[in-house]
């Protein structure tokens, strides 16, 4: 499934000098000229917005500190589990 297409777009580079009908495509910033090129690139689809949205979304310290108590506390336990059932064992093997 395509989530894009190829296009060519006109993009504003920047000169050393423009002319009038391309300072009013491309105007002046900071003393700066650009003309405009046409350059290939890849273009995504409208529908394909959330997708990335989703991607760059900032970061939750709230959720990720979340899940990362769940996961210390799970190998806590584990731990502990594995201790209680190690101590049973040897108890039961010396009699």
């Amino acid at each position: 499934m395509a989530i894009g297409s190829i296009q060519t777009v006109v993009v504003c580079s920047a000169s050393q000098i423009s002319t009038i009908s391309q300072q009013v495509i491309c105007p002046n910033v900071g003393g700066q000229y650009f003309v405009p090129t046409t350059v290939q690139t890849y273009l995504l689809d409208p529908s394909q917005q959330l997708n990335f949205e989703g991607a760059i979304a900032p970061f939750d310290y709230a959720y990720a500190s979340g899940i990362w108590t769940l996961a210390f506390s799970t190998v806590v336990g584990l731990w502990l589990l594995s201790h209680s059932i190690g101590i049973v064992l040897a108890h039961l093997r010396r009699g």
